[in-house]
């Protein structure tokens, strides 16, 4: 089931947004904590609607959502994008960050993040954040309000990718080739394990153990796919949707396919008829399993006295049955301790037929009945 969106299907989708520049922010709804809607009129266009999941995805959706009470966040985007022309809109070169720059009395910035959990932002023109969805302090990267906007880069990028950077790469690293291809260049999994069929080298080699030509043919393979012509599909196996991709992959010839008119429509294809997402518990049902989860555990507790109360019957019964002996014992080990230590106590009784041990410390005895 497709949830979220690799560098690779950014670079399209946002391709195909281009005719939204010049359109105008009529609103914008917040069905979701991490989901917002963006609703343009675009001249000779009209209405459309862009759905952002914040560190998932985002396309052209067909139809809007019903919308919540909009978040403080939602409203501070209303205020600032409300009514405001979107100038351009881009990838971050190949990076899972798409920047939409938008003007009204001046220019803004709303970054969107695609990597980790992901985060929504709106910056002014000169990247300083003025507010996000959510503030979050790393190790080497601080996002809260008046700092510069700052994003971990990766060191290739694969959109321009040349000879020489493939080489460096393949060099430095550690991984499997298509490991290496998946995270160190980003080009993520399905599209690595493309790489690697269409080339015909094992994936799990090492990428310096390549030769020139092989290095010549991953370059190929990585550039076409940067700049290859769309043809977008959803990807069925055992008759569920599998994948939405922007163009024919090798590694799906034996899947169904179905082909779709443009990659974001295939997005939303898919949204509408196949993916299942699975609704917020209410407050009452989440009440209704925490009961639930406090009577199993009270039912377990009573199995366990009930246990322990039969353990305590049986050796209460025992003690009852010997009490004779057991008295007659008790009455010997005390006169014992008036004459004797412990210690001497416990070598004398060593192989006696009903004590078994002695324990000095405790001044204790154990006794089989």
């Amino acid at each position: 089931m497709k949830t979220n969106l690799t560098s690779l299907e950014i670079h399209y989708l946002v391709k195909e947004l281009g005719f939204l520049v010049d359109g105008k922010v009529d609103n914008i709804y917040n069905p979701k904590k991490e989901e917002f809607v963006l609703q343009f009129h675009v001249p000779s266009k009209g209405k459309q609607i862009l759905r952002i999941i914040s560190g998932k995805l985002f396309y052209l959706a067909s139809i809007k959502e019903l919308a919540e009470e909009p978040s403080q966040f939602c409203m501070f985007l209303r205020k600032h994008l409300g009514n405001a022309k979107l100038r351009s809109i881009k990838q971050i070169e190949s990076e899972r960050i798409i920047e939409f720059m938008f003007e009204k009395e001046e220019k803004k910035k709303l970054i969107v993040e695609f990597f980790g959990k992901g985060n929504i932002l709106l910056c002014d023109k000169d990247n300083i954040i003025l507010s996000a969805l959510v503030y979050h302090k790393w190790r080497d990267r601080d996002i809260r309000a008046k700092l510069k906007y700052d994003y971990p880069k990766m060191d290739y990028n694969f959109l321009k990718l040349e000879l020489g950077d493939l080489k460096d790469l393949f060099n430095k690293s550690e991984k499997s080739l298509v490991k290496c291809l998946a995270a160190e260049l980003g080009l993520g999994g399905t599209y690595s394990e493309e790489v690697c069929l269409l080339n015909g080298i094992d994936k799990n080699i090492n990428p310096d153990k390549l030769g020139e030509k092989e290095i010549k043919g991953v370059l190929k393979s990585v550039n076409d796919m940067a700049d290859n012509k769309t043809n977008p599909m959803i990807i069925y196996e055992n008759e569920e949707a599998k994948d939405v991709v922007p163009f024919e992959l090798k590694i799906y010839n034996n899947l169904k396919k179905k082909e779709v008119k443009n990659y974001n429509e295939a997005f939303d294809y898919y949204f509408l008829n196949h993916f299942k997402e699975e609704k917020p518990k209410t407050k009452k049902e989440m009440e209704i399993e925490k009961l639930i989860r406090r009577l199993e555990q009270q039912r377990k507790a009573i199995e366990g006295l009930e246990k322990q109360e039969a353990e305590e019957r049986k050796k209460a019964d025992l003690i009852y049955q010997n009490y004779s002996l057991i008295g007659e014992i008790l009455k010997e080990l005390k006169k014992a301790t008036t004459k004797y230590s412990w210690k001497d106590i416990e070598v004398r009784l060593k192989g006696h037929k009903v004590i078994k041990s002695v324990n000095p410390k405790e001044k204790e005895i154990e006794i089989e009945v």
